[in-house]
C-alpha cells in the first residue's frame, strides 16, 4: 500500500488517469447497463413507435404497450404477414416501421403464447368483447 502512496506522489498524473477511467466505466455502465433489457419494463411500453399503414401509406405513432395489446388480442398463433387494423380502411395493413423490430416482436409473442398454451394444455382464445351500442342510442 505504502508503495502504491508512494508512486502516486512521484506521478500524480497516474492517479488522475485511474480517476478518469473509473469515471468513464461508471458512466458507460450508468447509461447503457440496463437499457431494453426487458421488453415489458414500463418505460419501454411508453416508447412511441412509428406504425405504417400500407395500404394508405398513412405513419401514425402509437405506445409500444397499446401496440402489444393489439396484437395480443388477436388469438392463438399470431401471423407477422398480417398488420394491426387501419382504422380508416378497416383492413390488417399496420406495420412497424422496422420491419425486424416487427418479426421480433410477433415471434416473441408467439413464443410466450406457445408456452402458455403447453402449460395451460389448450389453446388460447381472445376474451369476448360485449357487443357495442348503436351509435345513436340515447344515453
Amino acid at each position: 500500500m505504502n508503495a502504491i502512496r508512494q508512486f502516486l506522489q512521484k506521478s500524480p498524473w497516474a492517479g488522475w488517469l485511474f480517476s478518469g477511467l473509473v469515471l468513464v466505466v461508471a458512466a458507460y455502465m450508468y447509461f447503457s447497463g440496463s437499457k431494453g433489457s426487458d421488453p415489458y419494463s414500463p418505460d419501454r411500453m411508453r416508447e412511441m413507435v412509428s406504425i405504417k399503414f400500407t395500404d394508405t401509406g398513412e405513419v401514425i405513432e402509437m405506445p409500444r404497450g397499446r401496440l402489444d395489446k393489439e396484437i395480443r388480442g388477436r388469438g392463438d398463433k399470431i401471423d407477422p404477414a398480417v398488420g394491426i387494423i387501419n382504422p380508416k380502411t378497416g383492413q390488417p395493413t399496420g406495420f412497424l416501421f422496422d420491419a425486424d423490430e416487427w418479426s421480433a416482436m410477433v415471434g416473441r409473442i408467439n413464443q410466450e403464447k406457445s408456452a402458455t398454451r403447453e402449460k395451460a394444455g389448450k389453446p388460447l382464445t381472445s376474451a369476448p368483447r360485449p357487443p357495442m351500442p348503436p351509435a345513436d342510442a340515447p344515453k
